[in-house]
């Protein structure tokens, strides 16, 4: 024990001094009505004057308890949960400290379990009634998470002792969103969420430069970021590069985007197809604003200066290769390292100026199964690591990971810490019984459609929607 002390304070010793060798101007000179940094992001306080685990009883010791793990199984989505050494990659090597402080505060280890069927696996245990095998699930992101309410396979978050949803490691929105009646199934925190993960525009400074435009931050920062402005710039980009007369991915564009980017547009507008508050369910499918947002992006889709992927990620590819102006990105900040030019980071756009920006975000789902055999030591070890995540792995992933190996000029970093400050989560993209609001379907039904209309599609899946949100608020009553 006393070497892992001292191995610890070393540790602590180190990450301190690389955090203040890391840090730099945070906020633009134009702040403004549109997009503004958070009072956190203007003049965040002292860490060294925080105790992130003041809410820990004193004393607390698990007696080496393993706290194991199941998640998805994708190298380039780790969530870095049990690192098993030091690699010298920044959010591996976080983690790992987190873990080694956490470990010998509560006297516990730390277990990861890496599956393809790690859903399958989870449901197969919970049902099987056993307690202990594991003690958390942390969800890929898009996935049909309704069954696991509706199953009784999950505990309810505001029932587990030692955790405090209202801490800043926890995302608020995501509590609010996931917040169904009386209880909460599902939690977002940063344990879970280190790559905090939110829809938006990547734009090629350099192919700007060559066409003779500005970059658009000034209009980010004044609150005129708008679906007009964007367009306005991919006019006529358009241009055969290889002469053959056909449009096709190695020409240059304006945009490129495939069905689930162009249906961001809706959710980014601030149009969540599903909500939930103290009164049950409530679907937004179709309005007058709705059917306005539904013909812009069909006409997008068909738009000549904008690529359109129809299978794979043809849209990356086209942006990667330096002839797209603009695309929408949603993947892994680690895939744009090797990018060959210089590229900026912004918000999808307003849909008009009045509006507020919507920053949509998803992912970072956990849940702790119903079968727990002692809830008040899974709360407080999901408490303690999340708070560690908080303490090392979110400075080391905004200051160093993103801002020092990612994106390439202040502006951008600005963009991206108030945009991280502004995300909100939406329930209807992994909590959908019906099978037809999850993941973007119900946007991209139209975008994939040229002829559907909000109005008709939403009759036609109205009957199962009903059905389907009635029978789990029922299904919920009934557990109560």
């Amino acid at each position: 024990m006393k070497i892992r002390v001292l191995i610890l304070a070393l540790l602590f010793t180190l990450i301190l001094s690389s955090c203040a060798a890391g840090g730099g101007d945070e906020n633009p000179e134009n702040t403004a009505s549109g997009l503004t940094p958070t009072a956190e992001a203007e003049a965040a306080p002292a860490e060294t004057e925080f105790d992130w685990y003041a809410s820990l009883d004193e004393g607390t010791d698990f007696g080496g308890y393993t706290f194991t793990v199941i998640r998805y199984l994708d190298s380039t989505w780790n969530i870095y949960i049990a690192p098993e050494e030091m690699t010298g990659e920044v959010l591996n090597d976080a983690a790992y400290k987190r873990n080694l402080e956490v470990e010998d505060l509560v006297n516990i280890r730390v277990e990861e379990l890496c599956e393809n069927s790690y859903e399958s696996d989870f449901k197969n245990v919970v049902k099987a009634g056993e307690s202990e095998t594991y003690d958390l699930i942390c969800f890929w992101c898009p996935g049909e998470r309704a069954s696991y309410i509706t199953g009784n396979l999950v505990y309810d978050w505001q029932a587990l002792e030692g955790i405090d949803l209202g801490a800043r490691w926890y995302n608020q929105s995501a509590n609010k969103s996931y917040h169904l009646g009386s209880k909460q199934y599902f939690a977002v925190s940063d344990l879970t969420f280190p790559v905090q993960q939110h829809f938006r525009l990547l734009f090629n400074k350099e192919l700007m430069t060559q066409m003779g435009m500005s970059y658009p931050y000034e209009a980010v920062y004044n609150g005129e970021w708008t679906y007009d402005r964007l367009l306005s710039y991919s006019k006529d980009a358009y241009a055969d590069l290889n002469g053959n007369g056909q449009a096709d991915k190695d020409d240059r564009y304006g945009m490129a985007m495939n069905a689930a980017y162009i249906a961001g547009f809706g959710f980014n507008f601030g149009e969540l197809p599903m909500t939930w508050d103290e009164e049950g369910y409530h679907f937004n499918l179709v309005s007058d604003r709705i059917v306005r947002i539904v013909e812009l992006m069909q006409a997008l889709r068909s738009d000549p200066d904008v690529f359109f992927a129809t299978s794979g990620n043809d849209q990356y590819k086209v942006f990667e290769a330096g002839n797209a102006l603009f695309e929408g990105y949603g993947s892994d900040p680690v895939l744009l390292r090797d990018l060959e030019f210089d590229f900026g980071y912004l918000p999808y756009p307003k849909l008009d100026e009045t509006d507020d920006y919507t920053i949509w975000t998803v992912g970072g789902m956990m849940a702790a199964p119903i079968t727990l055999n002692d809830p008040r030591r899974t709360g407080t070890i999901v408490e303690v690591l999340s708070a560690g995540s908080n303490k090392y792995v979110v400075d080391a992933f905004i200051e160093q990971y993103v801002e020092g190996k990612i994106l390439r000029d202040e502006d951008s970093k600005n963009i991206y810490r108030m945009m991280r400050e502004k995300a909100i989560c939406d329930l209807s993209y992994n909590v959908d019984p019906s099978g037809s609001l999850g993941e973007y379907k119900y946007f991209a039904k139209f975008v994939n459609d040229p002829s559907a209309n909000p109005a008709s599609y939403s009759a036609s899946i109205m009957k199962v929607l009903n059905k389907t949100y009635q029978k789990m608020l029922d299904q919920m009553n009934d557990g109560e």
